[in-house]
């Protein structure tokens, strides 16, 4: 059995990023391991109306929400006892910069959310955690 030493929890605040940062926490504890916590903003979901100068705001607004957002689930996991460490990355594609650093990180496991998107709306969107579940070169947990 291969001991997890790395978890990386790609993490967006909603219920079900909630209950996977539970799920994360637990892991981390029961083996001891380092838990990375994510939070992506997605610059290709930015709809931005013909004035061009809104973006940078935006952009640092978003930044700052997430901060805030990574910042109190780390607090949550280190006063649980678990060594956590919180990461911003702005990126085109959420599933896609989870990957990337995970495989930067060389961590052994990938937890996610699902959101739970049904029908056209996840043929429309798609859906993070089946892509990254489709596309990871290592273990994923989906936290329904």
């Amino acid at each position: 059995m291969q001991i997890i030493s790395k978890i990386l929890l790609g993490y967006d605040g909603s219920k079900a990023g909630d209950k996977a940062l539970d799920y994360a926490i637990s892991i981390a504890k029961s083996f001891n391991a380092k838990l990375y916590i994510l939070h992506v903003i997605e610059e290709g979901k930015i709809a931005i109306a013909p004035d061009s100068s809104m973006y940078p705001s935006l952009i640092e607004t978003m930044e700052r929400q997430g901060k805030d957002l990574v910042s109190r689930a780390v607090e949550k996991a280190k006063s649980s006892g678990v060594d956590a460490e919180g990461l911003l990355e702005v990126g085109a594609d959420a599933a896609e910069t989870i990957i990337n650093i995970a495989n930067k990180l060389n961590v052994d496991l990938i937890i996610v959310g699902s959101r739970g998107l049904k029908g056209l709306t996840r043929f429309l969107l798609g859906s993070v955690s089946e892509k990254v579940v489709r596309y990871a070169n290592r273990p994923v947990l989906v936290v329904h």
